[in-house]
């Protein structure tokens, strides 16, 4: 990943931070006074989701051009015991 990409992304959430920011303070002064409570939480969760998605879509696209699979990264997990046969209810059996 260049750096050129990684500038871009980062540039772009700042200033859709900073346009949350102006609309946040003009709603301020024009916004009814029961809506003001809601605008702020969206705005806190604006500021936090934004550089955090940024993050995620570079994140992707460097897994992508590296050629990692899905398998590679979630490596499946098997249960000891659980596909042996004749074990099935060996839980409830008596010793």
């Amino acid at each position: 990943m260049n750096k050129k990409a990684k500038r871009l992304a980062a540039a772009a959430a700042l200033l859709a931070i900073a346009a949350f920011l102006i609309y946040f303070i003009v709603s301020a002064f024009l916004a009814a006074p029961g809506e003001a409570g809601s605008l702020f939480m969206a705005l806190l969760a604006g500021i936090i989701a934004l550089p955090l998605l940024a993050w995620l879509l570079l994140f992707c696209i460097r897994r992508m051009r590296s050629g990692c699979s899905a398998d590679e990264l979630l490596p499946r997990e098997e249960k000891p015991g659980a596909n042996a046969p004749g074990l099935e209810n060996s839980e409830h059996s008596s010793p």
